[in-house]
C-alpha cells in the first residue's frame, strides 16, 4: 500500500528529475508543458463512469487549465485496481499499489535512476515544498544535471592539485593553467578556460561553489541546461579577456568571473520576464552586491574578471531574451558583442607585457631561494619564454650555485642574442671587473651606454666604482 509520504515524495521527485510541474495540488495534476504530457493522480475510488468523466474534464478544460492540448495522458490509481471496461485511447490508466510501481512510472531517465532513493523526509516537507507559489522554491527542488556536473569537476580539480602538494601559489598555479597576460600573448590561450577551474584553497573553492549552486540552479532552471553552460562559458571568457586588457602584471585563478555572468543573467531574466515584483529585484540586486563584495575578502581577487563576467552575463540574458522577440535586433546585440570582444583582443597584444617568470625568479632569488628560481628559470627556457634579463638572472644563480665563470658563460650566452641589452653589458662590465679584467669591463661598460638613459649610466658608473673599491 502506498502511503501519504510516499505519494508525496513521488510528487516531489517528478518535479525534480523531470520538466513536470504541480498544476493543481487539490487535484494532483502535474503537466509538462514541452512534451505537451498531463499526469493525474487519484486517490479516489473510481468505476469506469467516474474515470470517463474524469477523462473528458481533462480534455474538455485543457486549454484554459493547462494552457495547451495534450498530446498524451497517464492517470495513475493509488492502491486501487484499474476498473474493467475501460476503452479510452486517449489516456493511459495505471494502477499504483505498492513502492515498486512509483519507481517503475514512465517519467524520465533521472527519475527511473533516482527516484529509487529512500524518501528521509515528513510528509508535511514534501507537501509544503509542492504546494508553493515561490518560483525560487521551485527552482531550487530541481535536478540541474550541468551545474552539478561543475561542481564536481571543480571539486575533482581542486582535491588533484592539493594531491600534489603545491606549496607555492604563484609558480604552482600558473604552471597548471592559472590566468596570466604574460603566458596569454605568447599562445596559451588555454588559460582563459583552465583558470575557471582552479582555486587557491579550501575556503576559495567553498564560498565559489556554494554560489554556483545557489546561482547555477536557478540559472539553469530558468534558461535550460544549454543555454546556461553559454553563459557560464561566455561569461567565464569575457571576464577572463576583459581582466588580461587592464591587469598585466598578475594572476587568477577562480570561477567567480562565471559566477558574475550567472547573477548578470539572473537579474536580466527577473527584469524581462515580468514574473518577479520589485521587492524580489531589490533583494536580488543586494545579493549580488554582496557576492562582490564578499568575493573581496579572498587573496588576488580578479575585479575586472567579475565586473568583465557581470556585464556580459546580463547581456546573455537580454541577448537570449532579444531572440524570441526580434531576430533583428538579437543579430545586432550579437554584432556588438563581438566587436567588443575585438576591441578587448587589440587591447590585450596592444599593452606592455609583464614578464611574470622573471618577475618570481628574481623574488624567489631575493628571498634567497636559489633552487626555487633554478627551477622556475630552467622552465621559461624550456617553455621558449627567454629574453635578455632571464640570461641575466639565470647568470646569477649560477654564479651563486656553481661560480662566477659559469654565470658570466651564460651572460656571454645572451648577449650572441642580445647584444644590444644594457643589463647584460652591465653586467659583464660588472664581472670584468670583478675578475680585474679593465679592459674588457669598459667595453662592455661602453655597449651599455649606447642603448640606456644618461642618467641611468651615471648610476651605473657609480656601482662600478663602488665595486672597484
Amino acid at each position: 500500500m502506498i502511503t501519504a509520504k510516499q505519494l508525496w515524495a513521488t510528487l516531489y521527485r517528478i518535479t525534480q528529475y523531470s520538466k513536470f510541474e504541480l498544476k493543481q495540488p487539490d487535484e494532483l495534476l502535474m503537466v509538462n508543458k514541452k512534451e505537451k504530457r498531463v499526469i493525474r493522480f487519484v486517490t479516489d475510488k473510481q468505476t469506469v463512469q467516474s474515470l470517463d468523466f474524469l477523462i473528458q474534464k481533462i480534455n474538455d478544460n485543457a486549454v484554459s487549465r493547462i494552457g495547451f492540448i495534450p498530446k498524451k495522458i497517464d492517470i495513475y490509481l493509488v492502491n486501487q485496481p484499474v476498473p474493467a471496461g475501460l476503452s479510452d485511447s486517449r489516456v493511459e490508466v495505471h494502477e499504483l499499489s505498492k513502492q515498486a510501481d512509483l519507481q517503475t512510472m514512465s517519467i524520465s531517465k533521472p527519475y527511473q535512476v533516482l527516484s529509487k532513493i529512500k524518501a528521509r523526509q515528513s510528509e508535511s516537507f514534501y507537501r509544503k515544498r509542492m504546494v508553493s507559489d515561490n518560483i525560487i522554491d521551485r527552482a531550487m527542488i530541481k535536478f540541474t544535471p550541468v551545474t552539478l556536473l561543475l561542481l564536481l569537476i571543480n571539486i575533482v580539480i581542486f582535491l588533484f592539485n592539493l594531491a600534489l602538494s603545491f606549496n607555492d601559489k604563484t609558480t604552482d598555479f600558473i604552471e597548471t593553467g592559472g590566468l596570466s597576460h604574460f603566458n596569454f600573448v605568447h599562445g596559451e590561450y588555454f588559460r582563459v578556460i583552465s583558470s575557471m577551474f582552479l582555486h587557491f584553497d579550501f575556503s576559495h573553492l567553498l564560498f565559489n561553489m556554494m554560489s554556483l549552486y545557489i546561482f547555477g540552479k536557478l540559472v539553469e532552471y530558468f534558461y535550460g541546461s544549454l543555454r546556461f553552460i553559454v553563459i557560464y562559458i561566455v561569461s567565464g571568457l569575457f571576464g577572463n579577456l576583459l581582466s588580461l586588457s587592464f591587469e598585466t602584471t598578475a594572476f587568477s585563478v577562480g570561477a567567480s568571473g562565471a559566477i558574475s555572468g550567472l547573477l548578470g543573467a539572473l537579474f536580466a531574466y527577473m527584469l524581462v520576464s515580468r514574473r518577479f515584483d520589485k521587492k524580489m529585484l531589490i533583494q536580488t540586486a543586494i545579493g549580488l552586491i554582496i557576492f562582490l563584495l564578499l568575493s573581496n575578502l579572498f587573496s588576488n581577487v580578479n575585479n575586472w574578471a567579475h565586473f568583465g563576467g557581470l556585464f556580459s552575463g546580463f547581456y546573455m540574458g537580454l541577448l537570449l531574451y532579444t531572440y524570441r522577440q526580434s531576430r533583428q535586433y538579437c543579430y545586432m546585440m550579437i554584432a556588438g558583442l563581438f566587436f567588443i570582444t575585438i576591441l578587448l583582443f587589440m587591447n590585450i597584444f596592444s599593452v606592455k607585457e609583464e614578464h611574470i617568470y622573471n618577475d618570481m625568479t628574481r623574488q624567489a632569488m631575493q628571498e634567497g631561494d636559489f633552487k626555487k628560481a633554478e627551477k622556475i628559470s630552467r622552465a621559461v627556457f624550456d617553455k621558449g619564454f627567454e629574453d635578455d634579463e632571464t640570461y641575466h638572472l639565470n647568470g646569477l644563480i649560477k654564479s651563486h650555485n656553481i661560480s662566477l665563470a659559469e654565470g658570466i658563460a651564460e651572460w656571454k650566452k645572451g648577449l650572441k642574442i642580445y647584444p644590444e641589452s644594457p643589463t647584460l653589458n652591465y653586467q659583464m662590465a660588472l664581472a670584468m671587473r670583478a675578475t680585474d679584467d679593465y679592459k674588457e669591463a669598459d667595453k662592455y661598460l661602453k655597449n651599455a651606454e649606447k642603448y640606456i638613459k644618461k642618467q641611468d649610466i651615471k648610476d651605473l658608473k657609480k656601482e662600478l666604482k663602488v665595486f672597484g673599491d
